[in-house]
């Protein structure tokens, strides 16, 4: 089977943020995307702007993070790159995810505004950023790079788009011995499914998987079944919580039997600072078509 890859575009200024790039695009890297962050070059003038949105045109997704600094302002327009590169990806429907800096934290002088004019710009900018449906408050680099994996995630899962795939060529008696043959393992497939089914389950045994961003960030992944509750999956996530020495924990959790009946507020109910830790949570769940 081929694995479609996903390419992702990061904007962002840049001096003032340089750390935080390299962090987003190596989280990328271990998600399988293709970072297309414009690290060479950051865009100052209207040639190398045309270069930039070609780039976006191929991307999949577009990530926009913003800090406490505006950019670089384009003569003729009035606005900044970045704010070029945003507008330039909404006008041509790439999804875009947000990713704006808490603005109670405090930065050093070169990693903020102090013209007037251009701290008004980010104002505005700032406020029509945040009327994104994909948008992500973040107070530290830790917390942003968390955030960006569970939005990525969620992004693939979600919001079809085309990918890349390597191409590869076949015989056409190739093709149809690997078509048998997944035919068969189907059919084998579908008879281990019909035993699990007809077997009691335990309760236990969660569908998990966890990924450690670094020593103080943990993303975990779960998955609703048929025989669990919306109490065993408290359960579960306060177990994890006190398990993981992290103090970043994100969990990001397909409820396919929507064992959860309202996501928001349980959101909003266990997104919260326990023992010490952020706990940060992500609910997907399958939509009936009508």
């Amino acid at each position: 089977m081929q694995n479609r890859k996903y390419q992702v575009f990061i904007s962002s200024t840049y001096s003032d943020l340089v750390e935080e790039r390299k962090k987003v695009l190596d989280i990328l890297l271990m998600a399988d995307c293709i970072p297309a962050g414009m690290e060479a070059f950051v865009a100052t003038d209207v040639e190398q702007f045309e270069v930039i949105k070609k780039v976006i045109d191929l991307c999949d997704y577009y990530i926009l993070i913003i800090g406490q600094r505006y950019g670089s302002i384009n003569q003729d327009t009035g606005i900044s790159y970045t704010e070029m590169e945003y507008d330039y990806a909404i006008k041509n429907k790439i999804p875009v995810l947000v990713f704006v800096l808490d603005e109670q934290i405090v930065l050093p002088d070169d990693k903020k505004e102090n013209e007037p004019d251009k701290v008004e710009r980010l104002k505005a900018f700032r406020a029509k950023a945040l009327t994104n449906r994909l948008c992500s408050i973040w107070k530290n680099t830790d917390e942003l790079v968390g955030k960006v994996a569970v939005s990525i995630m969620t992004a693939k899962e979600t919001i079809e788009r085309p990918g890349w795939q390597r191409g590869t060529d076949f015989d056409e008696a190739s093709l149809r011995r690997t078509i048998m043959k997944l035919q068969e393992e189907n059919e084998n497939l579908k008879v281990k499914l019909n035993d699990a089914i007809e077997t009691e389950d335990t309760g236990y045994e969660t569908v998990r998987t966890d990924i450690y961003i670094n020593q103080g960030t943990v993303l975990e992944t779960k998955c609703s079944r048929p025989s669990m509750s919306q109490k065993k999956l408290i359960e579960e996530i306060e177990a994890d919580i006190t398990h993981y020495g992290a103090s970043n924990i994100f969990f990001y959790i397909y409820d396919k039997e929507k064992i959860i009946d309202n996501p928001e507020l349980f959101k909003k109910t266990y997104e919260n600072k326990i023992y010490e830790k952020n706990i940060y949570i992500e609910i997907l769940q399958p939509k009936e078509l009508i």
